[in-house]
């Protein structure tokens, strides 16, 4: 499908896009533009705001009720209930057949909706969630060779495996409302991680992933964020997998089980992954070489993560690492409240 942005809005899919905001005065109104401003003609956008203490409600009393042909707002208030349960409150309050979701400090290129209605269309019945790649806003700008996906999206059949490994999916994507008929919502008590949780339930339920490689979405890397808790993002994986064993340990392949079981018992490769960079930081390089192994170990498919590791073996690997380490550091303009 070809949008033809001359059509009227009632004649395409209406879509509705949710932007759940806790205190998120300094970005949510450049997120509500990035909507606003999509090609694609059929748009919704539901603002939830999950109990804010800043200005957040003041900034978006002033969207209240906007309404024009292809473009309606709502703006939504909760008490504070997490993310999980305001993504859930937009989704109950949505109209639209496919739905979005977009963080309040994230932002959508224009192209963004038109591109995955247009991928969508070419196999309507696929149960499958679209998203595309995107670029990383961090206090050094956006380096566009430095795209946020660098490997590979597995293929459907790999996707089960994989997905216990680390977290392919993103909710920034194009949602049918069949998902969440047959899937589920957002899990209220998995306060962390409750993405990851959903898209564990969805790929053993039958559903995949696909990403399209063009950049289209603009994710923001900010500091203090729930990201950068991994003790407590450890601990959301750890009951995520848990929850997912018991729900679907009688369809879980003998390789699906037991990779599952082990990383409960080793912990999360991808705090394994964190630690080591921190290490590399600070020049603790043996604990960066034992953190790289076993970051290897528990995602063998992640081929940076295996190549690193690769590298820690050779003589002065672990020295090139560091060296690595400093330059991307400084691509980002790293600071220690952005450790992650």
């Amino acid at each position: 499908m070809t949008v033809d942005l001359q059509c009227e809005p009632a004649s395409m899919p209406l879509i509705s896009v949710i932007v759940p905001v806790y205190n998120g005065q300094d970005t949510v109104g450049q997120t509500i533009s990035s909507v606003l401003r999509q090609t694609y003609p059929n748009l919704e956008l539901l603002v939830v705001d999950d109990g804010s203490s800043d200005g957040t409600p003041r900034i978006l009393e002033a969207y209240q009720g906007v309404s024009r042909p292809g473009r309606e707002i709502r703006t939504l208030r909760q008490e504070n209930a997490g993310c999980g349960s305001a993504r859930n409150r937009g989704i109950a309050e949505a109209h639209g057949g496919f739905v979005i979701f977009c963080d309040a400090d994230d932002f959508l290129l224009p192209p963004f909706v038109e591109r995955l209605m247009e991928e969508r269309t070419k196999n309507p019945s696929a149960k499958e969630i679209l998203y595309s790649n995107g670029y990383q806003m961090t206090p050094a700008g956006i380096r566009p060779d430095r795209p946020v996906y660098r490997e590979k999206m597995p293929p459907a059949h790999r996707q089960r495996r994989v997905i216990l490994e680390y977290n392919i999916g993103l909710f920034t994507g194009l949602f049918p409302r069949s998902f969440f008929e047959e899937v589920g919502v957002f899990d209220v008590d998995q306060v962390y991680v409750e993405d990851w949780e959903l898209w564990l339930r969805a790929v053993y339920s039958g559903w995949c992933f696909r990403r399209l490689e063009e950049n289209y979405w603009v994710s923001t890397w900010t500091p203090g964020s729930m990201m950068s808790n991994r003790e407590r993002m450890a601990d959301g994986e750890r009951t995520a997998l848990e929850k997912t064993i018991a729900r679907f340990r009688s369809s879980m392949t003998p390789e699906e089980l037991l990779f599952a079981e082990r990383r409960l018992a080793v912990g999360s490769p991808i705090g394994f992954s964190s630690e080591a960079e921190q290490a590399l930081r600070e020049g603790r390089l043996r604990d960066a070489r034992r953190y790289l192994r076993m970051a290897a170990q528990m995602m063998p498919t992640q081929r940076r993560v295996t190549a690193k590791a690769a590298i820690s073996r050779v003589p002065g690997g672990m020295r090139l690492l560091r060296r690595r380490q400093r330059t991307v550091d400084g691509y980002v303009d790293y600071n220690d409240s952005m450790r992650r």
